[in-house]
């Protein structure tokens, strides 16, 4: 028994470790502040109360160009980007002006501080591949060495922690980064902080992999003992492997202990960082295999090994790119066979194989940890590094299976007794909240399907209804036998907006001119997008002198606007059509059509009627 309390006891020190460096940011990111058009305020920010920030949101990127402090200080004519921090390949793709996904550039984001403080800290864990950190004109740092092509800069992954002091409550961070080997186009937003802050999250992740190192070198070689003197059992050997193959990785990821240390190539850190996932998870089948001999077929052993073995020996000869796809394949691959791990550890649990129950239990934490970790290296949105916390969680309950191998068989039967009761209290809790989760699903996809009905009917630049949805509402409104007219809107030479300033000015012309038109209209009518620069007005008045009133009242307004994007004024042309229940809807729009195009034959900026 006291055995047992001393291993739940260490597993709760180990998870606090795991995740002691990463508290101070959790806690504030729910609601920290995000950068906005390259600009971050964090002049309300209470350091000691909330901790550091990571610097999240729109930071503005010049691609292919490097541009200095002093550059900025006197005004730079260069094409700027705002790009989303942490980025990944597909948000990155949204911003370049090209399709290559190897380049360089210049990354900044100024900094608004509160006067209380002097002296920060800033940690930088990946941009890009290579990149030379500045804060306020000053270099701090620099990770790898940065080029403009492929020959001139060699790649590196460290973990850096700058520290530096503030006079003006203002800071300017630059990074100027290259790409040219992994075209992962992978940021992870650096995270700021006092100094003492940014220290202490350094200090405590090098203790947590360090411990963790140590615990799992230690389970390693105990469980090679094992076998070098019982070898009727091969699991401490398998198992033995594993745990010596993790504790490597776990020195070269996380705050990259050796990386940090030792000026290693990054293609042989990559290597052996893969290589040491693929053979670690052809030991873990091993493991499975022999602690429940006969449940699993041979087959499945010989596909782990085949699978680890294959994929180690290309990772010897493959580029980084084409790595990222071998492990998604093998990840692939992988999880589908945890996956039916889990479904014959749940068999093996039915027919009483023994420990069954322990290696389920060490396989949904372990395979939890891998799909959250696979999915931070594809998308940078979730929590990372959370394989080192599910390895040793996993480490210390398969240890004890072990262990209890070599026990008694009175101690092994009381052992099992305990856990089974542990496990139904666990289902019955899940089994007694069953009704509130399935409520709680159900409203959430309700939310979305909501939001995607709203999504359907909505005009993404302009908010406006679009055509689908107007003609809806205009059905609506025939049924309801309302007297209507109908005015088919153009914008006058929108074209030649778009040529002389360019599209993104015409879509803010677009936006306010139809903010301008729906706050018109009001509740005497509806309006919505066409389609291009067309709009479809609905006037709900009893007389045409009343519509053509209506509209070239609309017609003035929109020509008084002075639009920010531009520096000229708008002017539009409407077409009106008179509808009654004789005349069908297409033969509403099509007379509104025609008379639009007669007033912009006729020199545009006014409104026409159509002919009855």
């Amino acid at each position: 028994m006291k055995k047992r309390y001393a291993i739940v006891c260490m597993i709760i020190v180990i998870m606090a470790l795991s995740l002691g460096n990463q508290k101070l940011v959790n806690r504030s990111l729910a609601y920290a502040p995000v950068a906005e058009n390259g600009i971050m305020d964090l002049s309300e920010w209470d350091f000691l109360k909330d901790g550091p920030v990571e610097l999240r949101g729109e930071w503005t990127f010049y691609f292919n160009t490097f541009l200095t402090h002093e550059d900025f200080a006197k005004g730079v004519d260069v094409d700027s980007h705002r790009i989303s921090i942490p980025s990944t390949i597909k948000s990155m793709n949204e911003k370049k002006p090209f399709e290559e996904n190897t380049f360089y550039g210049t990354l900044r984001l100024v900094i608004h501080l509160p006067k209380t403080y002097d002296t920060y800290g800033l940690r930088s864990e990946i941009v890009l591949t290579a990149y030379e950190l500045y804060v306020n004109g000053r270099m701090e740092g620099m990770v790898g060495k940065i080029g403009s092509d492929p020959a001139s800069g060699y790649p590196r992954y460290k973990v850096m922690n700058s520290f530096f002091n503030v006079e003006n409550n203002t800071l300017e961070i630059i990074y100027h980064t290259s790409d040219f080997h992994f075209e992962d186009c992978a940021i992870i937003a650096p995270t700021f902080g006092l100094a003492n802050q940014i220290a202490y999250m350094g200090e405590i992740g090098l203790a947590r992999d360090l411990f963790l190192f140590g615990i799992l070198l230690i389970m390693g070689i105990y469980h090679l003992s094992l076998y070098w003197m019982r070898k009727k059992d091969a699991s401490p050997l398998y198992f033995g492997l594993f745990c010596l193959l993790f504790a490597t990785r776990m020195l070269l990821v996380g705050e990259r202990f050796i990386p940090n240390r030792l000026d290693i190539d990054v293609m042989i850190y990559v290597r052996v960082a893969y290589i040491s996932v693929f053979l670690g998870f052809s030991t873990l089948c091993g493991f499975v295999y022999h602690t429940v001999y006969g449940l699993f077929p041979k087959a499945f052993l010989k596909l782990a090994w085949y699978m680890g073995g294959i994929a180690s020996f290309l990772t010897l000869f493959l580029q980084t790119k084409s790595i990222s796809v071998l492990l998604i394949l093998y990840f692939t691959i992988g999880f589908t066979m945890l996956i039916y791990s889990m479904i014959k550890l749940v068999i093996g649990i039915k027919n009483q194989y023994k420990y069954a129950a322990g290696l389920l239990f060490g396989f949904v934490i372990l395979s939890a940890t891998f799909v959250n970790d696979f999915i931070y290296e594809l998308t940078l949105s979730n929590s990372p590094s959370m394989i080192p916390l599910g390895i040793t969680v996993f480490v210390f309950t398969q240890a004890y299976i072990i262990a209890s191998k070599f026990s008694s068989a009175f101690s092994l039967a009381e052992h099992l007794s305990i856990e089974k009761e542990s496990m139904l209290l666990e289902l019955k809790h899940v089994n007694n909240n069953l009704e509130s989760i399935v409520e709680k699903r159900t409203q959430d996809l309700q939310s979305a399907l909501d939001e995607m009905a709203s999504m359907s009917r909505t005009d993404d630049l302009t908010k406006l209804p679009n055509r689908r949805s107007i003609i809806s509402d205009l059905e609506e409104v025939v049924k309801q036998g309302k007297k209507y007219f109908i005015g088919l809107i153009d914008v006058d030479n929108f074209k030649t907006i778009n040529d002389s300033y360019g599209h993104k000015a015409g879509d803010r012309v677009l936006i306010a001119m139809s903010e301008a038109m729906k706050t018109y209209v009001g509740s005497e009518g509806m309006i919505g997008r066409w389609g291009g620069e067309e709009f479809l007005l609905v006037m709900y008045e009893d007389k045409l002198e009343e519509a053509m009133r209506f509209a070239n009242g609309l017609r003035e307004h929109i020509a008084g606007l002075m639009f920010e994007a531009i520096d000229v004024g708008i002017t539009i042309t409407i077409g009106i059509s008179v509808c009654d229940d004789r005349l069908s809807l297409d033969h509403c729009i099509n007379q509104a059509d025609e008379a639009l195009y007669l007033g912009k034959r006729n020199g545009r900026n006014q409104c026409r009627q159509a002919k009855r």
